[in-house]
C-alpha cells in the first residue's frame, strides 16, 4: 500500500526510465595509467563502467547505442 499519492508527474518520471535514451558522450581519461575512454548515461551524467549494455548501472536508465561511434569526446584531465 502507498504511504502518499502518486501524481501523474511522478509515474511519467518512473516510466521514462524504461523508454532508451541514446548514449552520445564518452568520457576520456588521460591522467589514468593506461588512457580509457567510459560511455557517459545521458540521464545521470555519469561515467558507466561497460558499453553497450541495456541499461546504465547507477539510476536504471533504458539506452540505447544506435550512433555510439559518433559520440562527442569529453576530455578529463
Amino acid at each position: 500500500m502507498l504511504k502518499e499519492p502518486v501524481s501523474l508527474s511522478m509515474l511519467m518520471d518512473a516510466l521514462s526510465y524504461r523508454m532508451p535514451m541514446r548514449v552520445t558522450a564518452v568520457r576520456y581519461f588521460c591522467r589514468m595509467k593506461y588512457p580509457s575512454a567510459f560511455p557517459v548515461c545521458p540521464r545521470c551524467k555519469t561515467s558507466m563502467e561497460r558499453e553497450y549494455q541495456a541499461y546504465c548501472d547507477r539510476c536504471g536508465q533504458a539506452l540505447e547505442w544506435k550512433g555510439f561511434q559518433k559520440a562527442v569526446v569529453i576530455m578529463c584531465l
